[in-house]
């Protein structure tokens, strides 16, 4: 194996930072471990606390990690056929082991090494305020709370999420990384789809354009192409040949390193009917509205009720509105979404309504006409923005305006 991979790399200034903070909090919980569950679920996203500790993840890898307050933590993957390899993927780590049996009783295993089976042991992946289900499958828990007799298991809730909210200089850097991968995604859409080429072909070279320049999977990659799509792609692109008249629509995840990024645009193969364009000079004029209300200290409600304001005052409707934040996952802190505001009660109570510097989110504005085809089509625009000390700024470079794509 060699060594190292060629592969993204963290510093251990970095690995420094962060462990101090986590165990600083663990500190102020009176946890004695976590216990953090890495799962492959839902584009990687659910990895996102483990990976932030330890940096292996990729390709739906596992990363159950054993975190002491005290002495180096213990990573547990699905197979030992991978160990040598994510020895050689990351520096911070050098305890990786594979699954035996189960997961609960490989992780049992390890806390008995560590004289941790009677512990205060933090665990995620229970439900919390951004995720009122969780993702630890049933079984492992009654698995761990039958091992595990005299500890004291308890839900970290958001513990690492509020965290991880706050991104350091070389967070920004990975997640700008990412951003450009995005750009040329879009760029090579902008190359490839043409009347009599399959949808498929236009997503496998967007596809194939991430993962060429150091991308990442499994990524979100949302796809929508019709006479008049509905504004919130679909997931898959079909085997259908593409048309003149056709819309485009499409929402990214470009991921590096583990970090994700989130751009949405419209495409029109043609010239496109008149509403589109109002409908997107609508999506760009709230885009602004909200941009020109971000920034530190200032406060998160106040800048999307503007928004709201901005599209209703155009007569327009929303599908998708709103802000979530990026890294590690999506849908993390902070989350502001018109379109599922009772669901972010919890989040935006959780969080504070201010923004930070150091913030990272999508803004994403995906709207109709109620007036026109009764509302069931529209466009999609999403840029991902950072929070600055002086302000906020995007993170992709590629053109807002609407694309007219040549016939």
């Amino acid at each position: 194996m060699r060594q190292p991979l060629e592969l993204p790399r963290i510093s251990h200034a970095e690995r420094a930072r962060r462990w101090t903070s986590v165990r600083a909090a663990m500190r102020e919980r009176g946890l004695e471990v976590l216990v953090l569950w890495g799962w492959p679920l839902m584009w990687d996203f659910c990895t996102a606390n483990a990976r932030y500790l330890c940096p292996v993840g990729g390709n739906a890898e596992f990363n159950v990690l054993v975190f002491p307050h005290e002495g180096d933590p213990t990573c547990f993957v699905h197979m030992p056929t991978f160990i040598e390899g994510w020895k050689s993927a990351q520096d911070w780590v050098a305890d990786i082991r594979a699954r035996k049996e189960s997961w609960a009783d490989s992780v049992v295993g390890r806390l008995k090494e560590l004289h941790l089976d009677k512990a205060v042991i933090g665990m995620d992946g229970l439900a919390g305020p951004l995720d009122p289900d969780g993702w630890l499958p049933h079984s492992v828990y009654l698995r761990l709370t039958e091992l595990l007799p005299q500890a004291r298991i308890v839900n970290t809730d958001d513990m690492l999420e509020k965290i991880r909210a706050v991104k350091s200089a070389e967070e920004i850097t990975i997640l700008e990384r990412a951003a450009s991968l995005g750009d040329l995604m879009l760029q090579a859409c902008h190359e490839m789809a043409r009347p009599g080429v399959r949808e498929c072909e236009v997503y496998a070279r967007m596809m194939e354009t991430m993962l060429a320049n150091g991308g990442e999977e499994p990524t979100l990659f949302l796809w929508a192409c019709g006479p008049n799509p509905y504004p919130h792609p679909f997931r898959l692109p079909t085997q259908r040949k593409i048309e003149v008249g056709d819309l485009i629509t499409c929402e990214i995840h470009p991921k590096y390193g583990g970090y994700f990024t989130h751009i949405e645009r419209t495409f029109c193969v043609g010239n496109p009917d008149r509403n589109y364009l109002d409908i997107y000079e609508g999506c760009l004029e709230a885009y602004r509205s909200g941009l020109e209300l971000f920034g530190p200290d200032r406060k998160i409600s106040t800048a999307m009720t503007a928004v709201k304001q901005t599209i209703e005052a155009r007569g327009l409707s929303i599908c998708e509105t709103g802000i979530h934040g990026h890294g590690l996952a999506s849908l993390e802190y902070p989350r502001y979404r018109h379109h599922a505001i009772r669901a972010d009660q919890n989040a935006i109570q959780a969080i504070g309504d201010c923004f930070r510097a150091g913030m990272v989110f999508a803004f994403n504005i995906d709207l109709v006409n109620p007036k026109w085809r009764d509302g069931e089509t529209g466009c999609a625009f999403a840029e991902t923005i950072v929070i600055g000390d002086g302000g906020a700024r995007r993170m992709h470079s590629y053109p807002l305006e609407f694309q007219v794509l040549a016939t």
